[in-house]
This record gives structure tokens, sequence and C-alpha cells, in this order.
């Protein structure tokens, strides 16, 4: 990172100085008159204690002497790219040097912010300028491309500001930014700007003196000592169409290259491929290399082709996809080079093996069997468990999906793909807007009766594969704690007995029933008191029936006493009228408050 390399080391002269402008910097260091002669760039520049001292740095500063050779030294690689640029654009040519003090001319720096390659472009404003980012491809790693759309970049800065040095500082600080504060301070002169109190960023004070001093060094590179440094050779290539998405490894070996050359000259392909999906894409090979790379990709078919594209639905697992292909999870992130599965959500474009219609057919009713099979401690045959706010809920005009969470998937992202507000899809399910959903849970939507999920990309559950329960019901429990081999019955105390010794007789815990019961764990029931308690029925179901089944006394094992459970513990729904009781009332101590 320039800025933090450059910070100042002991004994150097920059430091913050008066906001004065001359015509001769050496007014502001007479120390050095050298800086009078200097031929200036074709950048309009203004006279600045900044300006000066960063002169001075890089000439007689061992550190930043050391950090503008490098810089040279790397110019080489672009320079000859981004100059032609700039004159078919009728721009300043030592504009080249934002992009020395941007990136040090390396297009994998990547900043706190989220700034990224030679010129530093966030993710917004590469949208903006038409650079392409998703899975497969960051064109802001570019060099080319990200080049092309900093030109348009720069000539609208110029055109809305009028005056370079502004210009710059906007550049660095984002121009609404500087908007606003010319706005404020009723003033546009960057200078101006630099002396008032919470004006313009500080950095953003340094950052226009120092494009400009570079672009002087630049210039004079015998006065300051730079005219022997070697730049490094011009990044030249050709460009090779390939037929279908292919692994650098298989284009490098085509080219007769390394593939870490080949990814030098396309840093911009994220995956270590070309993406999926698009036939004829241009990838950079070694220049001189055009002919042989083309004839060698057609000898190596048989190690590329066999592969199509596949875009991921919403809702659908990367295990599905991996299923309906034929392949392990493992095999489809290896190919994909994807590190966790939230990095695969509705829309991703994905490789996969080429299989027939016939077959992907019969292995996504495989996939989709799976699906309706992933719920907690279900069996085969078993519908899949769905808790709801309300299962015989109706809304006029509209029809009822059931939607499965998969990782990375957000309220916002699910009410996108459907097409509904976040707010709407939070209020049918009962959740917090905000929290983060997980993989497992079941959304409900409401949706016209036209809706066409096929359309949408969107996977939707089988309503007849499904056993839709009220949340927290009797129904909703008793179907739960089958599926962990349990039975929940009813519990009458015939005397004074202490909530433990309940819980013994049953393998469980004063704090597992207290949570059943929603009581406390030291409470002491009273004749007549009933409560919920779970008997094992089946402990092979579960482990935690198989650890209760061990700790249930063994003349009680395998016999299920008390009658099945009509209630549930959960609580009511809340309405304006229970509120004021509960409040008059206090918290529920005993389990009969609950009735």
């Amino acid at each position: 990172d320039p800025w933090i390399s450059e910070r100042t080391p002991a004994g150097s002269r920059l430091e913050p100085g008066p906001i004065v402008v001359v015509k001769k910097p050496s007014e502001l260091r007479p120390d050095a008159p050298w800086l009078d002669t200097l031929e200036m760039p074709d950048l309009p520049v203004k006279g600045s204690q900044r300006l000066a001292d960063y002169l001075v740095f890089y000439r007689d500063d061992p550190r930043g002497r050391s950090i503008m050779e490098s810089w040279l030294v790397a110019q080489g690689r672009y320079r000859d790219l981004i100059v032609s640029h700039l004159r078919k654009s009728k721009l300043p040519e030592d504009l080249l040097y934002v992009a020395m003090i941007e990136s040090s001319y390396d297009p994998n720096t990547l900043s706190r912010a989220g700034a990224l390659g030679l010129w530093q472009w966030m993710p917004e404003g590469a949208k903006i300028y038409g650079l392409r980012r998703d899975r497969w491809v960051d064109e802001r790693k570019d060099p080319y491309r990200s080049t092309i759309a900093q030109m348009d970049y720069f000539k609208d800065l110029f055109q809305r500001f009028g005056d370079w040095h502004i210009a710059l500082a906007s550049f660095n600080v984002g121009y609404g930014s500087m908007l606003r504060s010319i706005a404020r301070y009723n003033t546009n002169d960057y200078y101006q700007l630099c002396a008032y109190e919470n004006a313009v960023p500080w950095e953003t004070c340094w950052y226009t003196p120092k494009v400009l001093a570079t672009a002087i060094v630049g210039k004079n590179r015998a006065a300051f000592g730079f005219d022997k440094v070697k730049p490094a050779a011009p990044e030249a290539w050709d460009e090779v169409a390939v037929p279908t998405s292919m692994s650098l490894g298989v284009i490098a070996r085509a080219a007769g290259a390394s593939e870490a050359e080949i990814k030098k000259l396309n840093p911009h392909l994220r995956q270590g491929r070309t993406p999926p999906g698009e036939a004829g894409y241009l990838v950079r090979v070694p220049l001189g290399k055009k002919a042989d790379s083309a004839r060698r990709i057609a000898e190596l078919q048989s190690d590329w082709d066999g592969f199509d594209a596949y875009v991921v639905a919403h809702g659908e697992r990367l295990e599905d996809v991996a299923t309906t292909y034929g392949m392990s999870a493992l095999s489809l992130k290896r190919l994909n080079n994807i590190a966790h599965e939230s990095e695969v959500e509705g829309g991703t474009v994905l490789v996969v093996p080429r299989i027939t219609e016939e077959q992907r057919g019969k292995n996504r009713a495989k996939a989709k069997a799976k699906l309706h099979a992933s719920g907690l401690d279900q069996k085969d045959g078993e519908p899949l468990l769905v808790p709801v706010l309300d299962k015989d809920a109706t809304i006029a005009g509209k029809q009822r999906v059931f939607y499965r969470v998969v990782s990375g998937d957000s309220l916002k992202s699910v009410a996108e793909a459907f097409g509904l507000a976040k707010a709407e899809l939070a209020k049918w399910n009962g959740l917090e807007p905000d929290a983060n959903l997980h993989p497992r849970m079941v959304l409900v939507a409401w949706v016209p009766d036209a809706f066409d999920a096929d359309k949408r990309r969107i996977t939707l559950l089988d309503e007849s594969q499904l056993a839709i329960v009220t949340r927290g019901s009797p129904e909703h429990m008793d179907l739960a704690e089958a599926r962990m081999g349990r039975v929940r019955t009813e519990y009458i105390a015939t005397g004074k007995t202490q909530l433990a010794d309940v819980a013994k007789k049953f393998g469980m815990g004063s704090h597992d029933l207290a949570r059943i019961n929603r009581i406390s764990y030291d409470t002491v029931l009273s004749k007549g008191d009933k409560i919920i308690v779970y008997q094992v029925s089946d402990p092979t179901r579960s482990e935690r029936a198989e650890e209760q089944w061990r700790k249930t006394p063994k003349a009680r094992r395998g016999k299920i006493t008390g009658t099945p459970a009509e209630t549930s513990a959960s609580a009511p729904k809340q309405t304006a009228e229970s509120a004021k009781k509960d409040e008059a009332s206090g918290p529920v101590t005993k389990p009969t408050q609950a009735d």
C-alpha cells in the first residue's frame, strides 16, 4: 500500500505545512533551488508545500528513492497501454501516474475498502462504467478493460469540475463527497478546501500533490537520479477464442507456456478457467502464440470437451446440482473452485459434466427426493416436517408455496427472487427481518396463481411431500418428538412433588421439564397439577432417545404411562387483552398458571 509504505520516516520533511501556492517551488524549499529547473508535466501544476516536500522526498530520502525506483520499474508493464488510451481519449498523458500511486501498477492490488486493480475500482463504480464483475470474471483486475473504463471516468470528472487539481482529488474522495464540500464551503479551489476544517479528508489533501510530484519525477528522471532505471518489459499478448469453458492449465499446455504465465496475462479470470456457457470467450496467450494455441486447443479436445454450463436455481443446494450431474459435491466444488457453499446462490453459473437429457432427468428425480428427505430426524418415506405460523391460513387470490433456504440465502435475496417485499416475507414466516437465514429453514410465500417458478429459476418444495403443521401446536410437537423416538404425555401430580423427582422417573432432567413446560426448574408441583413429559417409545430412533432410555429406571422402560398430551406448553398468540393480564399477574412460575 503506497500510503502506508510512505508514512513519514525519521528525519523526513514530509510534514504538514500551510496551504500556500507559489510560482517557484524554491520559495517553499529554499534549500532546494533545483526545484525551479524541473520540466513540468502536461497536467497543470501549482507549487505547494506538499508538492515540494514530495519532490525532495523522492530525490533525497532513501525510502522515497526506493519506492520511486520500484514504481518506475513496474510502470514498464502497462505504460504503453495506458498512454495509448490517454492519447485516444485526448487526456493528459501524465494521468499515467495516477495508477502509480493507486496500485503501484499491480492489477492484483486490493485495498481494505474493497477497491481493486490498476485503478482501484470500487464495485459500485465498476458497475456504472460497464466493468463485468461476477463469480468467474472481475474486470477491475483486467488492465485493458479497466483502463478503457478509467478514460471515461477521467473525462467525466474533468467535465464536471473543469480543473484537474480538484478532479484528481475527487477521484480519491469520490465526486459526490467533493460536490458536498464545494457546496458547504462555497469554493471550488482545491487548496482552499484543504485549509478548512473537515472540508476534505487528510489524505485527499496529499493526493493531488502526490500525483503531480510523481509525474514531475517521471519527466525529470535524470535530475532525480532515475535515468538508469530499467523498466519492466511491456505486457503483450495475443487473444485466442476458446470453444467452451476451459481451465487455464489446458490453455497453458496449448500455448506452450506455464499456467502462471497465463494467469498473469488474465488476472481478471477469478476461478482458474474461462467462464462457462460463453463459447468464443477471448483468452490471452503470450505474444506470437495465437496460431499454435488455436491448433493445440483443437488437438487437446479430450481434455476440455464434455462440460456444460448450468445456472443454479434459487433454493437449489450444491449437493442437488452434484446429484443431478452424477458427481459428488466435493468433485463439483473442485471443478468450480468453490471453497464454501455460500459462494453459490441462485443465478450462479457452474461448470458441470455433459450428460444425456435422460440421465439428467433420472438424476434430477433423485436430487428432488433427497431434498424432500433432508429434514431433521427424518427417515426414508416420511414427509418433510414444515412448521408454519398458521397451517390453515389463506390469502384471497394467492397460492401458498414453500421454499427451502440454502447456504448464502438472505431474506432480501429470497424476496427479490420471488418479486416480493422483504417485510411481507418476514411477516408471513414470523421472522426477524434483519436476522440471518439458515439452511434447512423452509419459508412460506404467497404468490399469484399464475406464478411461474421455472421462469424465475426457483426450486420449490412439493407440498404433497410435506407435513405442514402450525408452529408450536400439539400436532407439531407430537410429530417432532415422534421423530426423536419419544411421545408426549400428561403427568398429573398426586401430591407435592419436586420437578426434579418427576424428571428422574422418565430419564429426564429438571431443566428439560422446565424448558418443555415453560416453568422454573425448581418448581414444586401441587396435587392435581398437570405437566407434559416426554417418554421414550423407540430408543433406536435418535441419540437423544437412546440417552434418555439409559437414564430411565428399568422398571419404566418400554411402558408409556399417562394420557397423550392434548395441549402444548408453547406460548399462545398474544392479544392486547392477554398482554394486560400478563402484566398484572407477573411471570409464570407454576404449571397451573399456564392453563
